[in-house]
């Protein structure tokens, strides 16, 4: 009886992880944060390598400007089936109360990146709005940010038919404030060393 219990009950955890692993199967991380004098979307930073071109614009540094970043990460029990998006707003100032700017002013920018995660800078579309609005309210340190925006995007390696139709991103969030310092390459503050891989990758 004992024997027969024992394997019922290994059964029964067998079943159990079974079915928390199938609800499982794909599990989103989704980060939002800003960061007060810093900058991104620089002149320049698509004038980088091929695998750079998904990630550069991306990466924040100091400056005189606010950024705000969505990161999201879909991880897959697939092989190879993880994703990637990201989202980069870049506004001049922080408007003193809350305000809505539209996207082709000086006053704000918005850059935009997805793809397999495994294929960093090689599968994945890429590029900077054209069109759009961008709105902000800060209140007791949290920002919500309201992005409704049209991004032609394009392939790094010009794969055909991988990022023929402009992207619409319309979304809604919070953000929370962050130091520079604690981020890491997947946030946008890459250290030497690191590749576009981490920049891709949650690597913790």
């Amino acid at each position: 009886m004992v024997i027969v219990a024992a394997i019922n009950r290994i059964i029964g955890l067998s079943t159990v992880f079974a079915i928390i692993f199938a609800g499982n199967a794909v599990a989103k991380d989704k980060d939002a944060f800003y960061v007060e004098g810093a900058v991104s979307i620089v002149d320049g930073c698509l004038e980088v390598s091929t695998r750079e071109l998904q990630f550069a614009c991306h990466r924040i540094v100091p400056g005189e400007g606010l950024v705000i970043a969505l990161r999201e990460y879909a991880r897959s029990r697939k092989v190879d089936g993880s994703t990637y998006k990201k989202v980069t707003v870049v506004l001049r100032e922080w408007p003193v109360d809350s305000a809505t700017v539209s996207i082709g002013s000086s006053d704000v920018k918005v850059f935009y990146s997805a793809g397999p995660a495994a294929f960093a800078g090689k599968r994945g579309c890429f590029g900077t709005a054209t069109k759009g609005t961008v709105s902000v309210e800060l209140e007791k340190g949290v920002a919500s940010i309201k992005v409704n925006a049209e991004v032609p995007v394009r392939s790094p390696l010009d794969w055909k038919g991988d990022c023929d139709q402009p992207i619409v991103i319309d979304t809604a969030f919070s953000a929370h404030k962050r130091n520079l310092l604690e981020l890491d390459a997947w946030h946008g503050n890459p250290r030497e060393g690191d590749s576009p891989f981490e920049e891709a990758n949650i690597m913790n």
